[in-house]
């Protein structure tokens, strides 16, 4: 039985339906793979176009980017029916919403589909939109990147009367935008990449270029520097010159002329090299004239001349009776100065049309010439001071010989220096050791003593327990006793404690010459703690001013010898006599320095005596036991050490008031 016409009709719409669909899917498919290796865009765009025009009418199409750094878009892609396709390099002002529907798509970042209705009602407003022939149906997309924003448009467009796209077109359409959307900002990742990558290769290849230019450079100044110190002549002086001038500059010709400022104004040439003229006798003088050389020496200015420049100079006045052959490529001219004194001019010039100099050469010259001048300077002195030292040579051995003689009694004053100032500093570690162990002794014969007790009332308790004597009264007096007895032993326990951690402290930092935080106020206490069997049976008083958050970097072995040595000094000279004297130490700080003020109100000091009182061995304590290193200790170790400063004045009837500044931060060489 045959079948009826509309299930005919259906199964044909159903295979032709399916047919497209199968296209679909392969197209989708195939610009999916392009747009992931895609390397050419303009290939891309018509193999998408081409792709398009396979399942939808895209006679008229066209893909617009948005270049941000010329504020406008570029038509990179487009074919149209009745317009002629603009060159995709030209960049066209990016137009507002309501002028163009491609700058609406662009701008808002969202799809625009419009027909020729909606164009013709917009324009008869006298909003006119776009520009050009006005299409039937108006399809744009806008391309957005993976940030979220439109960086151009994809468009197609049919002109034929009445033509419409089809829903299923404007979403496979859209489906395209996303596909090129991913290819345009890929190749233009990639493409920022390799500029990127091209740039940077290119700066560090200058940097590169740079960097070896300048070692050249440093090498050549360094060459020319050691030239002044090597025990050669001049004349292999002026040609090892010449060699290194070679290493940085065109140099086959080259002359070195000295002005001799004598009452004739004279020059020589002691080193001339040149492929057109010969060679100068080395005794060869003649006036400074109004040459080329004579030219840079009245300036006193670098000179580059080329043939045009020269002429111009000639016909000028400023250049007559020049000598030598004049038919140069260029010629550059700087003169040799060394503090303010002019004493030559150094020359290099070209005879190769193909060779010349620029003014980086000359700055290069002048920069050499300097170095050259101060070389040539101490070559020319160390000559004389030679001929000088060959002239006193025998006197000399007799001078060295008293000089090792003196160096050996130096030497020998230094081991004994040193050995002093060492006994000095275990002395007083000793005198450390020996103070707190007396110190100690006291809080722990209390922490036995009550121990003892504390044994006895056990024993007690332990009789009574089995007797059955034990009473509630004697029990809460055993435990009232214990606790007593308890907080004797904490007591007496944290305050050896204390005393001993000070002391290990102290005589650690005593001992090391490390750089740690200190924090001032606690520190200065440790010490103080340190000394206290010092002062202990005297009436003698510490007061110290520091403010708790005060914190200095530096060495704080050093920091508590100086302060160790400034209570000893006043116990045992400024009290000597005083019952009752007292001590003040003063601290503040700024951004950069602590300020450490040291008074005592005992005795004083005369003007004669506290000039000398850093003097290493001075002491008004001579046969008593001074060794007279104390105070040369404090300057030592404050001015070197601690890298600071220490002043002393004696005000009369205020004893001595010494005033040390330290940094913050103890610099890496103080240390």
């Amino acid at each position: 039985m045959p079948k009826p016409m509309n299930a005919i009709a259906s199964q044909t719409q159903a295979d032709q339906r399916l047919a497209r669909l199968e296209a679909v899917q392969s197209i989708v498919l195939d610009i999916s793979r392009r747009s992931a290796h895609c390397r050419d865009l303009h290939a891309f765009f018509k193999d998408v176009h081409a792709a398009i025009g396979r399942i939808m009418c895209a006679n008229s199409f066209y893909i617009a980017l948005l270049d941000e750094s010329a504020k406008g878009i570029r038509f990179v892609y487009r074919t149209d029916e009745k317009e002629a396709s603009p060159d995709p390099a030209k960049v066209f002002p990016l137009q507002t919403e309501d002028e163009s529907p491609t700058a609406w798509v662009i701008r808002r970042g969202e799809r625009l589909c419009i027909t020729i209705d909606e164009i013709t009602s917009r324009n008869a407003k006298g909003r006119r939109w776009g520009s050009g022939a006005h299409a039937e149906h108006w399809i744009g997309m806008p391309l957005v990147g993976n940030d979220g924003s439109a960086f151009g448009a994809i468009v197609v467009q049919g002109y034929t009367p009445g033509f419409r796209y089809t829903d299923e077109d404007i979403a496979l359409f859209e489906l395209m935008s996303k596909h090129v959307a991913d290819a345009v900002e890929r190749v233009q990742f990639e493409a920022r990449l390799e500029h990127a990558i091209a740039e940077r290769t290119r700066v560090l290849e200058h940097e590169v270029a740079e960097r070896r230019h300048a070692e050249q450079l440093q090498r050549a100044l360094y060459e020319i520097s050691a030239l002044s110190v090597r025990d050669i002549d001049l004349d292999t002086f002026y040609a090892e010159l010449h060699r290194i001038l070679g290493e940085l500059l065109y140099a086959r010709n080259i002359a070195i002329m000295l002005y001799y400022n004598d009452e004739h104004d004279l020059v020589g040439f002691p080193y001339f090299v040149d492929e057109k003229d010969s060679d100068l006798p080395a005794n060869y003088r003649r006036p400074a004239g109004h040459g080329l050389t004579g030219f840079v020496l009245r300036t006193r200015m670098p000179q580059r001349i080329d043939q045009e420049r020269f002429q111009a100079l000639q016909d000028a006045g400023v250049l007559h009776h020049v000598l030598g052959s004049v038919d140069f490529t260029a010629w550059i001219g700087a003169p040799m100065i060394h503090q303010g004194k002019v004493l030559g001019v150094i020359i290099l010039q070209s005879y190769d049309p193909a060779i010349g100099y620029d003014d980086r050469d000359l700055s290069l010259l002048t920069f050499v010439a300097d170095h050259i001048a101060a070389a040539l300077s101490r070559k020319q002195a160390d000559d004389a001071l030679r001929a000088a030292h060959s002239f006193l040579a025998q006197g000399n051995e007799a001078l060295q010989a008293k000089n090792r003689q003196l160096e050996m009694t130096l030497n020998h004053l230094g081991i004994a220096q040193g050995e002093l100032v060492r006994q000095e500093k275990m002395a007083s570690l000793g005198a450390l050791v020996a103070g707190i162990a007396h110190e100690v002794n006291t809080p722990l014969g209390i922490c036995t003593t009550a121990v003892s007790l504390l044994a006895e009332e056990m024993k007690r308790l332990r009789q009574a327990l089995p007797e059955g004597q034990l009473a509630d009264d004697n029990m809460q007096a055993f435990f009232n006793s214990s606790d007593e007895l308890l907080r004797v032993l904490a007591s007496n326990t944290q305050r050896a404690s204390g005393l001993i951690r000070s002391f290990k402290q102290v005589a650690v930092d005593q001992s090391s010459h490390d750089v740690r935080d200190i924090a001032l106020a606690e520190y200065i206490e440790d010490v103080l703690k340190s000394l206290r069997p010092k002062f202990k049976r005297t009436g003698h008083t510490i007061e110290v001013s520091c403010d708790p958050k005060i914190h200095l970097r530096s060495i704080p072995g050093a920091l508590s010898q100086v302060i160790t040595n400034l209570v000893i000094n006043s116990i045992t000279h400024a009290f000597d006599g005083i019952d009752e004297g007292h001590i003040r130490i003063d601290v503040k700080s700024d951004d950069a320095r602590v300020t450490i003020k040291y008074q005592d109100d005992g005795s004083g000091m005369a003007p004669a005596a506290l000039r000398r009182l850093f003097e290493p061995f001075y002491t008004t304590k001579r046969g008593q036991g001074g060794s007279g290193l104390g105070a040369n200790i404090v300057y030592n170790l404050v001015t070197t050490k601690l890298g600071g400063t220490i002043n002393v004045d004696s005000p009369r009837g205020k004893g001595l008031r010494y005033i040390i500044r330290l940094p913050l931060e103890l610099a890496p060489l103080a240390s």
